[in-house]
């Protein structure tokens, strides 16, 4: 599927191909402080399939539980978290993780996947028909 988006500002856009079975929801402490909400829903898609058609972003390099460095792009007018890049094409994360509540597809998007449910908040129910993880799944 074919999305586009932009920031509160309309400032930066981008356009991407996406897999509508990647579309999960991020229960992470650190989504909930970046999102100022619950969660994040996001998807990830190949770094060739993502491009910014209008404006760059400014970058903070952020630092996972893993080890493994997320370049975060964001807006630096109205303060829009659009993405995760891989730092200098890092081969252990070489995608991109699209904030999708930027898409202008965003209600069309349905989660299928929710990872670290572990940081759930008590009052919010796990997603009917979704896999859960309680905290990033492995690669296999």
């Amino acid at each position: 599927m074919k999305i586009s988006g932009e920031c509160f500002c309309k400032a930066i856009s981008y356009e991407s191909e996406l897999d509508e079975n990647r579309i999960g929801i991020c229960h992470c402490r650190d989504c909930q402080i970046i999102s100022g909400s619950a969660f994040r829903m996001s998807s990830v898609v190949p770094v060739d399939d993502f491009n910014f058609t209008r404006g760059m972003p400014k970058f903070f390099d952020k630092r996972a539980d893993s080890g493994s460095v997320r370049r975060l792009a964001f807006c630096d007018i109205c303060g829009t978290h659009l993405c995760s890049l891989p730092v200098d094409n890092d081969s252990t994360s070489p995608f991109v993780s699209i904030r999708l509540s930027t898409a202008r597809e965003f209600s069309q998007l349905k989660p299928v996947s929710e990872i670290f449910c572990d940081s759930r908040v008590s009052w919010l129910a796990p997603l009917a028909d979704s896999v859960q993880f309680s905290r990033m799944p492995t690669r296999s």
